[in-house]
């Protein structure tokens, strides 16, 4: 008898699985363990009618990746280890799961996974939840027929770099590393596993941060963003339920509560915005499982959940579909014993420690509770498309009437350098003169960008008022490792051949928390002291540290108009204004909560990074330390060349290509402008 259903759980095991949706699948075959729920038992669909739709995404093979934009506590993570055992069951594949750190793939693994995998027979006869190294298995890897799953942390580059995988889950991405090993986002990391393989799936779900800064707001709006309206029990009308129809009453007299009031959260009920008709828990509940199973029944596989709109970059006609799903608040959340009391006293409590200062509860709320990024004053964020329109229309390569101090900012990248000319004028005023790229592979010292570089910044360039002015000084960034030796060997020759323009290899403190000023002199090294000689000494190159942040408030403020005027040149590459605004100043959790700069996800950010250096080059010069005596003396010996010489009128100048020629040094002047 032993040996009989030995053979058959053998059988069962390795036979071809028939395809049985979700939805159907989970409450055969999965036990919610006791420890993990207050409904341990087999899985119950009825208490999560909200994820019928995205079960359907899941299983859906056209679908190659889906979002869920979500609150906190709704059920996620359980959905996903459900989803996990239904694979390994029906579909065997290698998984792999990304999480922020590895501590956190562990905790799933023993807090979720295996409890669910050991109390659910059909499960636990496939999947290997030892920790044998015999079998194979480990704290972050289970084993099983035909494939494995491996729980990955995103803050190690060989983590994410990791073998191939036919599925991919992505918990909380809002909290994964966004340049890890300095190498880029761990969640592309792990899109790249995935790239090569036939029916390959990217699940990615979290509750969002900040808004322009949330990765898995970003992820969402690449797809189908469908909402979940539900349908009122009075009116028959259907609505996305929302915050704003809660409401509680409030006491008439006696002692206040200390952190609620007079407010009374036991009271609350959600009302419908049609008829008004006042929804108890009961009723909500009732609501949100009815809409879903009259669309499932009508033929509806997504459950009621309906497309807004095709998304940013959806553009394969429903070819290849990315499925993502928002605002599930936990005002959708219908677990026996959850209510709309316990969201309410948490809006409370985040009401009352925002009135004594601290943000940080009523940001909690935001994510956590209602599944939305948090949105910060409006009046200091850029807009991109307002800059271009009051863009000014001069040639580029061309120095307007007020630019009397050209600098110069290069950002390097393993396959570019990104370039941007500034000319720059009394009370700190700015002009943009270039904003482009050049291609090439940056780490070959020898290749031909370093030649493009050369005939692009020491050129002479038109003036509208002096006939001709040139550069005085270059800030290059040495930041990447796999690039900087081809950096410091441009630096040190070029601050030697062309003598009246400052080269300086550049570099941002990485302990630069907006205190450190925007330029610092470098530090002085004793070459007979060997253990303090970095890279740079041994290149002769003095290295200057950046201060950022202080660069980055102070061109947001400029850009704002609230500083200094910063012009920008309307003829300039077309991308400049997305990529200046590229980044958001909001809570870092990298930066222990304080703020800081921080890039959006899927943007380009080295226009605004050109314009920091460029900026670090003029302080450098002591531009926002001049008097009108010094700018005085650096016009008149300006005006100097041109005494016998008519104004130039604006040309637009012929842009720079690469080129494998020597470039010709340019003839110097007779002494620098700014010797005084």
């Amino acid at each position: 008898m032993n040996l009989k259903r030995l053979v058959e759980e053998v059988r069962q095991t390795w036979i071809p699985q028939p395809k049985i949706p979700l939805i159907e699948w989970l409450p055969e075959n999965i036990k919610l363990p006791s420890e993990d729920s207050d409904n341990a038992g087999y899985y119950r669909n009825d208490y999560v009618p909200y994820f019928w739709g995205v079960m359907h995404a899941l299983d859906n093979p056209v679908s190659w990746m889906v979002v869920m934009q979500k609150a906190a506590q709704i059920g996620w993570t359980v959905l996903l280890a459900t989803d996990i055992c239904k694979v390994a069951v029906t579909e065997p594949a290698r998984i792999l799961m990304l999480f922020p750190k590895d501590e956190k793939g562990r905790l799933f693994m023993d807090e979720k996974l295996v409890p669910i995998i050991e109390g659910s027979p059909a499960v636990n006869r496939v999947i290997d939840v030892t920790t044998s190294r015999k079998g194979g298995s480990r704290s972050t890897r289970k084993k099983f027929p035909g494939g494995e799953v491996r729980t990955i942390g995103s803050n190690s580059i060989s983590n994410v770099k990791s073998t191939s995988a036919r599925r991919g889950y992505v918990e909380e991405p809002d909290d994964t590393n966004k340049d890890v090993g300095d190498q880029g986002d761990s969640i592309r990391h792990l899109r790249e596993r995935l790239k090569r393989m036939r029916n390959k799936k990217l699940i990615i779900g979290g509750t969002p941060a900040v808004a322009d800064l949330s990765q898995v707001e970003h992820y969402t709006k690449l797809g189908t963003m469908r909402v979940l309206p539900i349908t009122c029990h009075d009116c028959g009308e259907s609505h996305v339920l929302d915050w704003k129809n809660v409401s509680w009453l409030e006491k008439e007299g006696g002692t206040p509560h200390p952190v609620f009031g007079l407010n009374q959260p036991e009271t609350a009920v959600y009302s419908c915005p049609e008829c008004g008709s006042a929804w108890d828990d009961y009723r909500r509940q009732a609501n949100i499982l009815q809409t879903c199973k009259t669309a499932l029944e009508n033929g509806d596989d997504f459950a009621g959940w309906v497309k807004t709109q095709c998304g940013e970059d959806f553009k394969q006609d429903e070819i290849e579909p990315i499925e993502t799903f928002m605002e599930l608040s936990e005002l959708y959340v219908c677990i026996p014993g959850t209510g709309l009391v316990d969201v309410v006293r948490d809006f409370l409590e985040a009401e009352h420690e925002a009135k004594s200062g601290d943000e940080s509860a009523r940001i909690v709320f935001q994510n956590n509770k209602l599944g939305r990024p948090y949105q910060y004053a409006a009046s200091q964020m850029l807009d991109h498309e307002e800059l271009e329109k009051s863009a000014d229309d001069y040639p580029e390569l061309f120095c307007p009437t007020g630019g009397l101090l050209v600098t110069v900012g290069v950002d390097v990248q393993h396959d570019r350098l990104a370039i941007t000319i500034r000319a720059f004028g009394r009370n700190e005023e700015s002009w943009q003169m270039y904003w482009g790229e050049i291609d090439g592979d940056t780490a070959d010292k020898q290749d031909d960008c370093w030649a493009a570089l050369d005939k692009l910044v020491f050129q002479s360039f038109k003036h509208e008022r002096f006939g001709e002015i040139r550069a005085t000084a270059v800030s290059i960034d040495s930041g990447d490792g796999g690039t900087s030796n081809a950096v410091y060997h441009w630096a040190r020759t070029r601050d030697k051949k062309y003598r009246s323009v400052q080269v300086m290899a550049i570099k941002g403190d990485s302990n630069d928390y907006g205190r450190k000023e925007i330029y610092t002199p470098p530090r002085q090294v004793e070459y007979a002291d060997s253990r303090r000689r970095t890279k740079a000494d041994f290149f002769e190159v003095k290295l200057y540290f950046v201060g950022t942040h202080k660069a980055k408030d102070l061109i947001a403020k400029r850009l704002l108009g609230t500083s200094a005027y910063m012009h920008s040149c309307k003829h300039v590459r077309q991308d400049y204004w997305e990529q200046v605004t590229a980044e958001v100043k909001a809570p870092s959790k990298k930066h222990l909560g304080k703020e800081a700069w921080q890039k959006r996800p899927g943007k380009s950010n080295e226009g605004l990074d050109t314009e920091v250096y460029a900026l670090h080059a003029a302080h450098v010069m002591g531009m926002h330390k001049w008097n009108e005596r010094k700018w005085s003396i650096i016009e008149s010996r300006l005006g100097q060349r041109t005494l016998f010489s008519e104004p130039e009128s604006p040309q637009t100048p012929k842009q720079p290509k690469p080129t494998t020629k020597k470039p010709r040094r340019p003839a110097q002047p007779a002494g620098s402008l700014l010797d005084s």
